[in-house]
């Protein structure tokens, strides 16, 4: 193989390594968030499968307690005088002795208990993939452009006009989540002073988190900060 050879291997081999990674820099917030909550979801389906399979068997072994319990013969006090003529009198002590009624029910409070877990367990991951599938559509619909869920879920959640708060995008953004002008920039044009000061409890994230622009914003309107922060396009939204 000749030098000029070997080079463009080595650059053939450089560009594929950093195909991969480049994928993930270029992924935006709401596809990597969309990406983790789909394994989630996944691990808490499976979950959920188990703990019903959980809650069968244990009410399969609670049903099986209760019936054994109610068809076993009363705990009567047995003597030599009662048993047959024919038995000997040293025959009754090889007998199976009568489980203690105290026993069993000591076994079928066990058995309840653990069928009330089960079922609490149960009603809490239905709960949670009820909530994950909700989550995991509005990350789809943030991921391809389409704001209009969370503007819903975060104007309702604040209380205000879902349709004051997407038109208040489109004037400031034009539902460009890396729109920029000068120092302002996503689709609401904060400035980075203004996102990372206290009142903002997603000053954590990027300017260009479309879905953290959003929620912030529904609750700055919430709390009154509307004409204050967008003077100019506010008064036309709302």
């Amino acid at each position: 193989m000749t030098g000029w050879q070997k080079t463009i291997l080595a650059l053939l081999i450089i560009i594929s390594a950093l195909s991969i990674p480049s994928a993930f820099f270029l992924a935006s917030p709401s596809q990597a968030r969309a990406a983790s909550l789909d394994a989630r979801l996944t691990h808490t389906r499976r979950e959920l499968r188990h703990a019903r399979m959980a809650l069968r068997h244990d009410r399969l072994a609670y049903a099986a307690a209760l019936a054994a319990t109610s068809a076993a013969p009363s705990a009567a006090p047995t003597t030599s005088a009662a048993l047959p003529a024919a038995v000997p009198a040293g025959a009754a002590a090889a007998s199976p002795l009568p489980v203690p009624a105290t026993a069993s029910a000591a076994n079928l409070v066990r058995l309840l208990r653990a069928v009330r877990g089960e079922q609490h367990r149960v009603r809490a991951l239905t709960t949670l993939v009820g909530r994950l599938r909700h989550e995991l559509v509005l990350r789809r619909a943030a991921a391809h452009g389409d704001w209009m869920p969370i503007v819903r879920e975060a104007a309702h959640r604040n209380r205000i006009s879902a349709t004051g708060l997407r038109r208040l995008m489109s004037l400031e953004s034009g539902g460009r989540a890396h729109a920029e002008n000068g120092s302002f920039h996503g689709l609401y044009q904060y400035c980075w002073s203004t996102w990372r000061a206290a009142w903002n409890p997603w000053r954590g994230s990027s300017l260009y988190d479309g879905e953290a622009q959003i929620r912030a914003t529904a609750l700055a309107i919430r709390r009154g900060m509307g004409r204050q922060m967008w003077p100019n396009t506010y008064p036309r939204a709302f």
